[in-house]
């Protein structure tokens, strides 16, 4: 599923180890026109001598006052979107007592770049990090704690975000104590609740062929993912929405599906069962660079275990299948690694591929216990990954898949 940042890294911030990660406390308001007036304070604890920040240019910035031995300068960037303003603090020397940054901005929620997918729709919000509505780790790899007031929602939108999430009359609190590098939310009109092992679903008609399929695979995904990795950290909160593009999206026990077409019994199962068993995978595979060329331990990874569900859910021919399609797809798909971060028929085609053939190589006990061993780790990398093949499988399989993936 296309997924431009969804992914989360260790607790990293800036390549400097922080003793307590950052917070993010968040006071923001939508106006019916979809205005967003926010107020964003971000604690860092301790740390490196600079730290920057990208929020969409379409907010203007309110001055506020810099902590004591702070800097700032504000510079355009076009990476990883257009249209985006970098702040850079500098610190005259690496705090070790807490420091509070302070952003009062306001601006139109909605953006002309959302890739296919508007903010604010008739039927409500759904914002996440491709959004840029608030300051964000320009490394796109800072994880951090959040509690977040959001008022100017009406009361009949039901509202899906991570954490703990309470009503209130003209909004939502939202307290997430866990990582993670976005604050995505849903808060849209007609959405009905359906619970199951592993998932709490969100859809406007939970009747619907498409509804039933996605909770039914959902929960099986993540039956047979924990046979093999173990218990889901947290239950995954999936909202199912419809939009003009077809995507999907994952972050820490938070998912979003589009709604697509109706669908029939007489339609096969194997397409929405494979959709939410690659989203439910990512509650293990979510840990690489979305910047780098590593970002095919998120993506190609979850496709691969997708592909294992469909395997045991749908028999061996429909995995066939499956693989066929890819490698049509994939004739000229161009080498996984060695160019930045990999595209999509690599991620999703080739990269799926190149493990599908690995596991041919050194076998599927092999295979699983080299995944279950990558899925314990807290950051993912092909160093890291080809070091567990080296320790299961040799010298010669590790340095084979690692040509693969530069070929």
């Amino acid at each position: 599923m296309r997924m431009i940042f969804a992914f989360a890294a260790a607790c990293l911030c800036g390549g400097t180890a922080l003793a307590a990660p950052p917070h993010y406390d968040v006071a923001a308001h939508f106006d019916p026109e979809g205005r967003l007036d926010a107020d964003v304070t971000i604690t860092l604890s301790e740390g490196e001598a600079e730290k920057a920040f990208l929020l969409s240019q379409r907010f203007a910035m309110q001055p506020t006052a810099l902590p004591h031995g702070v800097t700032m300068t504000v510079e355009p960037a076009d990476s990883p979107m257009p249209a985006l303003n970098r702040y850079v603090f500098r610190f005259a020397d690496p705090h070790a007592e807490p420091v509070k940054l302070h952003f009062r901005y306001a601006g139109p929620i909605d953006t002309e770049h959302d890739s296919g997918n508007k903010p604010l729709r008739p039927e409500g919000y759904e914002l996440f990090l491709d959004h840029m509505w608030y300051p964000v780790g320009a490394d796109i790899q800072t994880r951090f704690t959040v509690d977040a007031t959001i008022d100017g929602l009406a009361p009949d939108l039901v509202v899906v975000a991570q954490g703990d999430v309470t009503r209130t009359p003209d909004g939502v609190r939202i307290r997430r104590d866990f990582l993670d590098i976005d604050l995505p939310l849903v808060a849209m009109r007609g959405l009905e609740r359906a619970e199951a092992h592993g998932v709490e679903f969100y859809s406007r008609d939970l009747s619907a062929w498409r509804s039933r399929q996605y909770i039914k695979h959902s929960e099986a995904a993540a039956r047979y993912f924990e046979a093999m990795f173990g218990p889901l950290p947290r239950k995954v909160r999936m909202a199912q929405v419809w939009r003009e593009r077809s995507m999907g999206y994952a972050r820490t026990a938070y998912t979003v599906v589009t709604e697509g077409r109706a669908g029939s019994p007489e339609d096969s199962e194997v397409g929405p069962g494979r959709h939410v068993a690659h989203e439910i995978a990512h509650a293990w595979w979510m840990l690489a660079s979305p910047l780098t060329d590593d970002f095919w331990l998120v993506e190609s990874a979850a496709e691969y275990m997708s592909m294992r569900y469909v395997e045991q859910a749908f028999g061996p021919e429909e995995l066939a299948k499956n693989i066929a399609a890819k490698r049509e797809a994939t004739t000229k798909a161009g080498p996984v690694m060695g160019h930045g971060r990999p595209d999509r028929v690599q991620l999703y085609g080739k990269g799926p591929l190149l493990l599908v053939d690995l596991e041919h190589r050194i076998g599927r006990a092999a295979m699983d216990r080299l995944m279950i061993a990558m899925a314990k780790e807290p950051v993912h990398t092909t160093a890291v990954f080809l070091h567990h093949l080296t320790e299961i499988a040799g010298a010669d399989a590790a340095r084979e898949f690692d040509t693969a993936l530069h070929t």
